[in-house]
């Protein structure tokens, strides 16, 4: 049990320092009602173990930015630690949450202990692992995650809340994905003939069509002809994922993007990578700063960008700067409708 908090505690400080670059001495503390000496202890041996430089400085443990950059690439925890997938899993979704797509999937890979099947717990994507931190009904849960490992054809009710309507919909269950708190089906669509995505939460009255006996040999051959050619799929599906980290993807490549930030919020950036592929192109005199990223989609990008509203400028591609103004005066117009 020990060797348990401990190994929590690590776990914590590690996360931490990938996504804030410190960590704040007395919350880590507070968080895990710890000594002084406890907290001092934990990060000399994680201190030790990442042989990075740690400054203290108004109560919290720096990294130096170039050992950030070192940390972002991922290290492996020992065997000692790498025994409880499910608390690793559980500390791990609960402190990154929505920063999920900030974590690059050489530090997941890395970092996450590999199962039976010799593959690696990803928080990203769950092809066939029984991972019990699913938020949902348990039910539909167990079906999907079955469906999910056999690669079933499936049944299910879906409903849209924006709409108010609810339908069915029958698909080839391949994925069950997690993007900023939100559990998501990736399947194919057999109406619409292309892959979609379904909240969990949204799902209900899951029907299991299943294969259970072959008339022949040649009913059993093209069975797992066709299985095969779902599993094909489904590791495509992963690295396209992977690639684009976004509920948001698509079969198209990456769109390129140039944003410019003021110097009231190009500090954050520099200190920081927000985005996916971010690079900085040029720093400006007067604190601001041209930054490039790649993004999926303009509903992506749209809402990595909200948050900063009033500090930046879109450079490129000029028609999500059209977009992103269509967006903002029709937003504007549906709050100022009486």
């Amino acid at each position: 049990m020990a060797e348990n908090k401990k190994f929590v505690r690590l776990f914590q400080i590690y996360t931490s320092l990938i996504l804030d670059g410190f960590i704040d001495k007395n919350k880590l503390i507070d968080s895990n009602n710890m000594s002084l000496r406890t907290a001092q202890r934990d990060i000399e041996e994680i201190h030790r173990y990442l042989q990075i430089d740690l400054i203290l400085e108004n109560d919290r443990y720096i990294v130096k930015k170039e050992h950030l950059k070192k940390l972002k690439k991922g290290f492996n925890f020992d065997d000692d630690l790498k025994k409880n997938a499910d608390i690793l899993f559980s500390v791990f979704m609960k402190k990154i949450s929505s920063n999920l797509s900030l974590i690059p999937y050489s530090t997941i890979s890395k970092l996450l202990p590999k199962n039976i099947d010799n593959e690696y717990y990803d928080v990203i994507v769950i092809a066939n692992n029984e991972i019990n931190n699913i938020s949902g009904n348990p039910e539909n849960i167990d079906k999907l995650l079955s469906c999910v490992k056999d690669l079933n054809d499936i049944s299910f009710n879906y409903y849209i809340q924006s709409s108010n309507i609810n339908y069915k919909v029958k698909a080839i269950a391949y994925l069950i994905y997690y993007f900023q708190g939100i559990w998501y089906l990736v399947a194919y669509d057999n109406k619409y003939k292309r892959i979609k995505t379904y909240s969990i939460s949204n799902i209900s009255d899951i029907e299991v069509i299943q294969k259970l006996k072959f008339n022949s040999n040649k009913e059993k051959e093209e069975y797992y002809t066709e299985y095969k050619n779902r599993l094909n799929n489904r590791n495509k599906l992963i690295k396209l994922i992977e690639k684009k980290r976004s509920i948001y993807w698509s079969d198209n490549d990456l769109i390129k993007t140039t944003v410019y930030f003021n110097s009231d919020v190009a500090h954050y950036f520099r200190n920081r990578d927000y985005g996916f592929n971010q690079k900085i192109k040029k720093e400006l005199e007067d604190g601001g700063i041209y930054i490039n990223f790649d993004f999926s989609s303009f509903t992506e990008f749209r809402i990595f960008l909200s948050p900063w509203l009033g500090s930046f400028k879109i450079i490129s591609p000029k028609r999500f700067n059209k977009e992103f103004i269509d967006h903002l005066t029709n937003s504007l117009s549906i709050m100022k409708d009486e």
